[in-house]
């Protein structure tokens, strides 16, 4: 079996939803995921529920107007 190497391991992120004052929302976390050695990332709900697959972290990030945050450190180069 091939082994990774440190800049090819999966990274884990959440995606969090600010808060709203307006409508008394706190934010948190919307959804958790993974981000592939392939930079492909796949997503779950903070209930644990499969949710999508997309091209990459930011992608999603960027589609449904959440902020990434990486929840491992960056690989060192």
């Amino acid at each position: 079996m091939p082994r990774l190497g440190v800049e090819e391991k999966a990274r884990l992120f959440a995606l969090l939803r600010d808060a709203d004052e307006e409508c008394g929302d706190e934010g948190g976390v919307e959804l958790y995921g993974v981000q592939l050695p392939d930079g492909m990332a796949a997503t779950i709900t903070a209930n644990g529920r499969p949710h999508g697959c997309w091209s990459s972290s930011v992608r999603v990030a960027d589609r449904l107007g959440l902020r990434l945050v990486w929840l491992d450190p960056e690989p060192s180069r």
